[in-house]
């Protein structure tokens, strides 16, 4: 595990719960507004970087589903558990979380990707892949945008740490086994849906169903 996976895993993960728990709440949220916009029912959701679980008790109470989440935040951890018995946690990362292949009709990425590590993004998609269902959804939420960004993180002074921009949908769609539904985009400082961004607060939120496109000739 390299640095920024672990750094999270050990002490910032909590540090960031402790700063965002008061903001961690549906209303206006895109991934929320895509399942209910497009009729979504899924049966077994996980959703990575989970924090409390707070949007998946909401999935939950809606749908019925049965929610999994992935969460590095020991507090985050116990304050969803205590809060919403019924969400399903396991502390880990992307990379080595572990589940059954195929088993999720639904993942949420929501505002992760762009912490995970460089060494194992690649690692994380292929874990997120593989517990996808054919005919599953991906929901992914972070700042998708036209050119590759990174930025020095502030919170953390003492180690040389980064956020990185990148259209992280494409990265799934250049498979061949995921077909893209629908991408809203929005002002991330605002928190509404507009065309007029700026590569600072440009944030989208992406719908992809895991299909086979490939034609046999």
């Amino acid at each position: 595990m390299k640095n920024q996976d672990k750094n999270f895993l050990n002490f910032e993960g909590n540090n960031w719960f402790e700063r965002n728990r008061d903001f961690l709440k549906t209303e206006q949220d895109l991934v929320l507004t895509l399942i209910k916009l497009y009729n979504l029912k899924p049966k077994h959701v996980l959703e990575v970087g989970a924090a409390n679980g707070y949007r998946l008790a909401e999935i939950y109470r809606a749908l019925g589903s049965k929610v999994y989440a992935v969460e590095p935040s020991i507090k985050a951890i116990k304050d969803g558990t205590k809060k919403w018995p019924f969400i399903n946690f396991q502390r880990s990362t992307a990379a080595t979380m572990n589940y059954k292949k195929n088993f999720f009709d639904m993942v949420i990425v929501n505002s992760v990707f762009h912490w995970i590590d460089r060494d194992t993004l690649l690692r994380s998609i292929a874990k997120i892949d593989e517990v996808l269902g054919w005919g599953g959804d991906i929901i992914i939420g972070d700042f998708q945008t036209p050119c590759f960004i990174k930025r020095r993180y502030h919170h953390i002074k003492n180690k040389k740490i980064f956020t990185y921009k990148v259209d992280y949908k494409k990265i799934f769609l250049s498979t061949g086994f995921y077909k893209e539904i629908v991408t809203l985009s929005r002002n991330h400082d605002k928190k509404i849906l507009t065309d007029k961004t700026t590569l600072d607060n440009y944030f989208s939120v992406s719908l992809l169903r895991k299909e086979d496109l490939y034609i046999e000739q």
